[in-house]
């Protein structure tokens, strides 16, 4: 064997010696992380905060009637409900308009126009927060589900760790292929932004909150300047808790096992456009962040596919060297204690998941929407939901984008 070769033999080794250390890693991260269940304390008592649940729906037909009937089950006795039709062109505002009819604790409000400068959802949850009477919010994405005794295990976790913000982690609903093989892996390349160690820690600077669900006490929404202050952001949620945090606020995230759940994307191209616009905004639309999240399963993980694929051509063709062998080798233990930890990021957000082994294709999904994303840094726009935001690529003093409808 050449002294080449053992260099790309050593040179291949380290990169396999970074997964035990993820593996080690996650088990930390899995057995440490605050996790909220059925069996979780529950908000008792005659004095609880008044709570004003907002969920912002645009063409949200499928998703909010489910979305409603679980919040109005909620066994919380003090709250109030607002959805928000936000221009939609299918039958979301006869859903909550059904709802409201039934039960007065809901309310409807319906936007029409969407003003320059603001991004569909936040200015939709502006408009929502200025009717809210609650003490505390509960924002809510169309696409959640809720256990009804949710909202009083959620507060009684805010009250107890003294935390003006809650965010919660839901189980992933997983219905179709690419959403079972897909949506673990862009979760965890998210995550590895915001580890929740950091965000838990209230002298880590470091913040993050799930728009799918938060739950925020109303004097520290309006201290961090609320949906105003963040208008143009398509992940307010990590802007308003980096706004709250900073003012010296208490933030937790917690990972929901039973007690809520979300169905983010239904399809591929819907999966792909949907995750481009999160890690884009999510990674300050930063081309180099985005940039480093494509080398690093091209690195760590695809390499082992490239080596397995050069060492069994070699063994095929009749070149039966000391090197082909150990490459094979290296390959396959490779792909084992990459599957390892691939097995327990799949059941982390799905503990019914049995689709870790194509994780090679939701790898290969992920590059694409980040390839994606990393476009849309370079020509500064995004479509989203039936709206076209442009701003300028080269930063000037206005920062103000511009909407169009397409």
């Amino acid at each position: 064997m050449s002294q080449t070769q053992r260099t790309i033999l050593m040179l291949y080794a380290a990169v396999i010696a970074i997964w035990p250390l993820r593996s080690l890693i996650l088990a930390i991260i899995g057995r440490t992380l605050p996790r909220l269940t059925s069996d979780s304390p529950k908000a008792i008592g005659p004095d609880l905060p008044f709570v004003t649940a907002l969920i912002p729906a645009k063409d949200e037909e499928a998703a909010l009637a489910e979305c409603l009937d679980s919040v109005r089950a909620q066994t919380y006795p003090n709250l109030e409900i607002l959805v928000v039709d936000d221009r939609s062109s299918d039958g979301t505002g006869d859903i909550a308009r059904a709802a409201a009819a039934e039960d007065p604790r809901v309310r409807l409000l319906s936007i029409e126009e969407l003003p320059p400068g603001w991004t569909g959802k936040t200015h939709a949850l502006h408009k929502a927060a200025a009717m809210a009477q609650g003490e505390w919010l509960w924002f809510l994405d169309a696409d959640t589900r809720h256990s009804p005794d949710n909202l009083r295990i959620v507060l009684n976790y805010a009250l107890r760790e003294k935390a003006d913000l809650v965010s919660l982690l839901a189980d992933l609903r997983c219905e179709s292929f690419w959403e079972q093989v897909v949506q673990p892996v862009a979760a965890v390349v998210l995550m590895q932004s915001y580890p929740l160690f950091r965000v838990n820690n209230n002298r880590d600077r470091l913040a993050f909150a799930n728009g799918q669900y938060i739950l925020i006490r109303r004097d520290a929404y309006d201290a961090a300047g609320g949906h105003a202050g963040v208008r143009e952001r398509f992940v307010e949620d990590i802007a308003i808790a980096q706004r709250v945090k900073a003012l010296g606020h208490s933030i937790r995230v917690a990972l929901a096992t039973g007690i809520g759940s979300t169905r983010m994307y239904t399809s591929l191209p819907q999966i792909v456009r949907g995750w481009s616009r999160i890690l884009y905004d999510a990674n300050n639309r930063n081309p180099w962040k985005l940039l480093l999240g494509v080398l690093d399963p091209l690195i760590f993980s695809q390499s082992g596919q490239l080596a397995f694929i050069v060492a069994l051509g070699m063994l095929l063709f009749g070149v039966s060297t000391p090197f082909a062998t150990a490459l094979l080798g290296l390959s396959l233990l490779h792909f084992l204690l990459n599957w390892e930890v691939m097995r327990r990021v799949y059941r982390m957000s799905d503990p019914a998941s049995r689709h870790a082994h194509y994780f090679p294709f939701g790898n290969l999904v992920v590059q694409w929407s980040l390839v994606r994303a990393i476009s849309m840094c370079l020509t500064g726009r995004v479509v989203w939901r039936g709206t076209s935001y442009v701003r300028p690529v080269a930063p000037k003093r206005s920062r103000r984008a511009t909407v169009t409808r397409v």
